[in-house]
């Protein structure tokens, strides 16, 4: 598992060139992302249903605890380090399943490309914690034998984003598919584990964000907030995402959905000849893009992270498969 079988110099400078695009993109919003990811862990997020994602913020949080390390070059360091750790973790996983340096190479090239045409204006530190945890996912789908860290890992995941929700339904409907015995399910230790994590979870989210929660930053105005009603802090976006169309960013709109339109043209019009792992891949990738448009922000691209990441096995897999065939 710790085999890396391409250059770790390799790894580096992919990393130091992701980092130095993220830091360019994001420079002129720099301040404003450091108080985004601070304000959680005071508590006063600019929405309450930041609060729940405790994990990366108190990281954060640590890295300035004894005052050497401002808080600005505390997220400094925080993104060049998951930057850097992701693409590791990555290359690690895609040496389990190929022995080709190319592939490798060419999957972190496509990975990293995909992550920095992804960014917005926003970018939080649970979102590059987020993306370790939906490497490690997609890993599973080709390495069942790791399936026995699924129930810890998407635990520890609930306290970063509630995708570990997302990820808990999942993978129960993959095990249901499989064997639909009802009476051998509930026997089941991964299918009990990951109903307990989806039940903890939710009541973590509904629950971190109704206590912890004190009030809106400054950033926004230090209201209460009081208008969000799912799950303590989520709000149903239907209709805020339909009056998006109209709000005056035509090309950046029309360019999301279009990309969006392209990844579902492309797992629908593949779907029939995809291998088993191919599939649940391209589930994994529509069950947590749909949630954007419910009750997420769809002009916020980096909500399409996790799915990036499982579009990128995808075209690993595929590639990897027609070059064997």
């Amino acid at each position: 598992m710790l085999n890396i079988k391409i250059k770790i110099s390799l790894i580096f400078f992919i990393s130091i060139v992701n980092y130095v695009f993220l830091h360019l993109i994001h420079d002129a919003n720099w301040i404003t992302l450091v108080e985004a990811s601070f304000d959680v862990a005071n508590r006063t997020p600019h929405w309450r249903v930041n609060q729940s994602r405790l994990m990366g913020p108190i990281l954060l949080k640590l890295i300035t605890l004894f005052g050497f390390i401002s808080e600005q070059w505390a997220l400094r360091l925080f993104m060049m380090f998951f930057v850097t750790f992701n693409n590791l973790l990555l290359a690690v996983c895609l040496s389990n399943m190929t022995n080709s340096k190319q592939k490798i190479l060419n999957t972190l090239i496509i990975f990293n490309a995909l992550l920095i045409i992804s960014q917005d204006v926003w970018l939080y530190v649970w979102d590059f914690i987020d993306i370790s945890f939906f490497i490690f996912y997609g890993f599973i789908l080709f390495k069942e034998e790791y399936l026995k860290y699924l129930v810890p890992i998407n635990f520890l995941h609930i306290f970063n984003r509630e995708s570990a929700l997302i990820m808990a339904v999942f993978f129960l409907l993959l095990i249901y598919t499989k064997d639909k015995n009802l009476t051998k399910l509930f026997k089941n230790n991964y299918v009990i584990g990951l109903i307990f994590n989806l039940t903890f979870g939710v009541l973590y989210t509904y629950f971190s964000r109704k206590i912890l929660f004190i009030r809106q930053s400054d950033y926004t105005g230090g209201g209460q907030d009081l208008e969000n009603n799912f799950l303590g802090g989520n709000w149903v976006t239907p209709l805020y995402n339909y009056n998006s169309l109209y709000n005056g960013e035509t090309l950046a709109n029309t360019l999301i959905l279009l990309s969006l339109l392209l990844v579902f043209i492309f797992i629908f019009k593949n779907y029939k000849s995809f291998e088993s792992v191919q599939k649940n891949l391209s589930l994994g990738i529509v069950i947590n893009i749909l949630p954007v448009f419910i009750f997420g922000i769809f002009t916020e691209t980096r909500q399409y992270f996790p799915s990036l990441v499982l579009l990128t096995y995808l075209i690993f897999s595929k590639i990897n498969l027609e070059q064997e065939t």
